[in-house]
């Protein structure tokens, strides 16, 4: 008897020990968390991004453009970042990976850090909002040469916070 509960549960608690050690972005809080590339307060739902350690650390973004900058400067070693994660605009403040997302750069988006960038799950959503304001398509690829050439914490003086 005992033999057979063994068998039974084993595997599925197994599997709720597993599920809950994997690292995974956790819910922005809006006005509250401040961003670890600027330290500026995170307000906008529709911007939101997030950097998951190996670990389970959790260092969130005000902007895709200040996620692209922390990665870019290896603030945390490549060999250590478990996952990238964006806000769907279409749908804030889901988050999606962001080697995944479609990008949507352009003046009219006004994100907060001043890339004018912006996420989407999919085409079609993507598409309504291009339809509106205009821009151009880009990929994660993509978007990190965008902030590697233009970054405007450099062009406009904006100081990023140091880590220790």
């Amino acid at each position: 008897m005992m033999r057979r509960w063994i068998r039974l549960w084993l595997p599925a608690a197994l599997v709720v020990v597993v599920t809950a050690c994997e690292p995974k972005p956790e819910p922005i809080r809006y006005g509250e968390d401040n961003g670890a590339y600027c330290m500026m307060t995170i307000t906008d739902q529709r911007f939101g991004a997030e950097l998951v350690t190996k670990k389970g650390k959790v260092y969130k973004f005000d902007s895709i453009e200040c996620l692209a900058g922390f990665v870019l400067d290896g603030r945390v070693a490549p060999e250590e970042v478990h996952s990238l994660w964006v806000t769907d605009f279409a749908h804030p403040p889901t988050l999606i990976r962001a080697e995944d997302a479609l990008y949507l750069h352009g003046e009219n988006l006004h994100s907060p850090m001043g890339m004018n960038l912006a996420a989407f799950a999919n085409r079609a959503g993507l598409d309504a909002v291009r339809q509106r304001l205009g821009g151009e398509v880009l990929g994660w690829d993509e978007v990190l040469e965008l902030v590697k050439t233009s970054r405007p914490d450099v062009e406009r003086g904006h100081k990023v916070m140091q880590m220790p």
